[in-house]
């Protein structure tokens, strides 16, 4: 018997399972539960956004493209937003947007972000269009473009467009570079190929002359282990025939090129901006002006300010009006006067920008993009709309507590964690009904669900905060007190996961573990720890060097490798310890931690092992959810084990080919009836994973990053 309750960031459902007849096809499923809806909670706090533009011609509008949440678009100035891709998109990452200035009726859309995480989403599906200014989408190709850094359309002719394509972040990939229509989407050509290692990161027209187009190719790419910004593919170029030809810029520039952003002055078409990642050492990098249309070029400034995390960030726009006046996004948003050459923070909106549209007509009205969604401004960023008002937030994992009503806890990516009511007595769930909770965005969260007045959550490198939720006061603690940011994993004593697991021992009193690469132990909140293994990974020191390169390294450990990522204790056996690692080991302790036996799945490949569910009906079935889109493979990697990991078998039929799964839950009052989260939805088993069908109802299409059960209620969150 569950009711379902599902977590859009924190999304619930309500159903009753214990006397329905099912029936194993999807349509009669849904038909069975016409009318159970999954219900939104919030919280209503914004989530990251790579991009969002205005209307040149009608000031109330705007679009927001999110990362998980789909296309969003306001006609008040930003009072109310809501959601118009739902239904129509068949992802839910957006990285680039272009209303047609001549017919802002046409709207064009790309998929995949592009600052490009190793974490949360993945990748997108290529272009959409709409010709009535949003109420109706149709698909228009470049599907294995992955993440489409910029659409630009000509002013004049809404039928020629262009698409910077970044391609595959985890892989090479031979649909990179930039693409051409000139009918409006019906058939492209790919105008600038470098290499299958290099892709457009930005894409600027002359808008006064719309034959002449900038480029910023960038060579990059991920592995788990390390993200690669820079080599000899990256380099600036210019066409000036329509995308016919391209020429590489040099005079003036740096010789070593990571990421980069390219800008035209529409106020002047000679003074073109490029931002750009190199040496550091060498005092390269930074920002550069030219003159005579990209001829030559001159260095303004090497201030870190514009060019720090530079695969995250790197953006530069010119102000439409005043052509010594310019804008960078990166973890602050800058402003110059003077041409480039000295930076004032502008923005007090969320933090960690993307991107900026700046309307032709005047430049004070502006709408930005951050990690906090999209905000608008009239006065040249004194005062901004609200980011407050639209559930796009990111959340990695859930906690739930014994309360009345109960509470569920998450950490909300580039934002705190949360605690937020399951329910409401005085109306729908407001801003009263949640508050902020321990740790930081990447955050596990820990307590006694009985009482859960002292919480554990995680954050970066092993820090865990104790919050008090009676005194809300706090204090950090660490296993090993120093945070090894930049440094090579190898020469961490402990490596940690971004997304590092903590959690409660229901059956050793004042007991937390802990996940490094090895399991750890406190029983005093924190002030001591014992390791209670080894190294449960696979240990590849040539994966633990430094995480970022070759110009900028990533220090705040996202790139983390060979550690776990995932801990739980049997919920009715004492001592039963499962861990899975992010490089693809799952390990077994019958003893508290005593020792230890490698129960990995023969055969598995090097992977995520992202969730573990332990059976509530039998003590030795257990079930491991498992992804490899980080070696660009997207392909559902569930697996079950009744003998306590001896053997293992495959159950990922019926789900989608693609969409790669994070999470497996069970049922706690119905034996083998299981649910499962992917990067495209939920899915339901009634036969213990034999078979599998989508469980999607009225929720939107985006990315499921957990799923608990509690109290008769499923909770997922997005």
């Amino acid at each position: 018997m569950i009711k379902l309750f599902i977590q859009s960031l924190f999304l619930l459902l309500f159903a009753t399972f214990a006397n329905a007849q099912y029936n194993s096809d999807s349509t009669e499923l849904n038909k069975t539960f016409k009318q159970v809806k999954w219900r939104s909670i919030g919280p209503f706090r914004g989530g990251r956004s790579n991009i969002a533009v205005g209307v040149a011609s009608n000031p109330m509008v705007y679009y927001m493209g999110t990362t998980g949440g789909g296309l969003w678009k306001t006609e008040d100035m930003g009072l109310s937003w809501n959601n118009i891709s739902d239904g129509f998109f068949k992802t839910a990452t957006v990285g680039g947007i272009a209303v047609a200035e001549s017919d802002p009726n046409v709207v064009y859309v790309g998929m995949g972000e592009h600052a490009v995480r190793g974490v949360m989403t993945h990748h997108g599906d290529g272009m959409y269009k709409s010709t009535d200014a949003g109420k109706t989408w149709k698909k228009i190709g470049l599907d294995a473009t992955h993440h489409i850094a910029r659409v630009v359309v000509d002013p004049k002719n809404p039928n020629i467009v262009f698409v910077a394509a970044q391609g595959s972040l985890f892989s090479t990939s031979n649909d990179r570079g930039i693409y051409k229509s000139t009918d409006g989407g019906l058939t492209w050509n790919k105008v600038l190929f470098i290499d299958d290692k290099t892709g457009c990161a930005e894409l600027s027209m002359d808008m006064n002359n719309p034959t002449i187009l900038y480029a910023a190719m960038w060579e990059h790419g991920r592995t788990p282990w390390k993200v690669t910004s820079g080599g000899p593919g990256s380099g600036l170029y210019k066409s000036t025939d329509g995308g016919t030809t391209w020429n590489k810029m040099q005079d003036g520039l740096p010789k070593e090129m990571g990421k980069m952003a390219i800008t035209v002055s529409r106020a002047n078409s000679e003074k073109v901006y490029a931002l750009i990642e190199s040496d550091f050492t060498k005092e390269a990098g930074g920002m550069y002006v030219s003159e005579n249309a990209g001829k030559t070029w001159s260095h303004a400034t090497s201030d870190h300010r514009i060019i720090g995390r530079a695969w995250y960030y790197i953006e530069v726009f010119a102000d439409p009006i005043v052509e010594n006046t310019l804008y960078v996004m990166n973890a602050p948003a800058l402003k110059s006067t003077d041409g480039g050459k000295t930076w004032e923070n502008i923005s007090s909106t969320h933090g960690d920008y993307h991107n900026l549209w700046i309307n032709p007509s005047n430049s004070n009205n502006m709408i930005i993009a951050d990690d906090g969604g999209a905000a608008i401004t009239f006065n040249g960023g004194k005062s901004w709309s609200s980011q407050d008002i639209y559930a796009t937030a990111q959340f990695y994992r859930i906690n739930v507590d014994n309360e009345f009503p109960y509470n569920i806890y998450g950490g909300q990516q580039d934002n705190s964690s949360v605690k937020i009511a399951s329910r409401s007595f005085r109306g729908g769930i407001n801003t009263t009904n949640w508050s902020g909770s321990a740790g930081g965005e990447s955050a596990f969260l820990a307590f006694d669900p009985n009482n859960p007045r002292y919480v554990l959550g995680g954050s970066y490198q092993g820090t865990i905060e104790v919050f008090d939720s009676k005194s809300k006061g706090s204090t950090n603690i660490m296993a090993a007190p120093i945070q090894y940011l930049g440094k090579d994993a190898k020469d961490d004593k402990y490596r940690f996961n971004w997304n590092a697991p903590i959690i409660w021992s229901k059956h050793e009193p004042n007991t937390y573990y802990h996940g490094a690469q090895v399991l750890l132990r406190t029983t005093d909140m924190g002030k001591t720890w014992t390791e209670a293994s080894p190294d449960l990974t696979r240990n590849d020191k040539a994966k633990q060097g430094k995480p970022g390169g070759p110009y900028t390294n990533e220090a705040v450990g996202a790139e983390n490798y060979g550690t776990l990522s995932y801990v739980i204790e049997s919920p009715n056996e004492k001592g039963v310890i499962y861990t899975g690692s992010d490089d693809g080991y799952v390990q077994l302790t019958k003893d508290g931690g005593k020792t230890w036996k490698n129960v990995t799945p023969a055969g598995l490949a090097e992977c995520l092992i992202n969730s573990i569910e332990v059976s509530p009906f039998d003590n030795a079935t257990a079930y491991i959810a498992t992804t490899r889109y980080k070696f660009d493979d997207h392909t559902p990697g569930l697996y079950k084990t009744t003998d306590y990991g001896k053997t293992w078998t495959k159950i990922n039929t019926g789900i989608a080919g693609n969409a790669f799964t994070r999470v497996i839950r069970e049922d706690t009052k119905v034996k083998d009836l299981l649910f499962a989260g992917t990067e495209f939805g939920v899915y339901m088993s009634q036969n213990g994973g034999k078979n599998w069908m989508p469980f999607q109802l009225n929720l939107p299409n985006t990315p499921i990053t957990d799923l608990r059960i509690h109290q008769d209620n499923l909770i997922a969150s997005t």
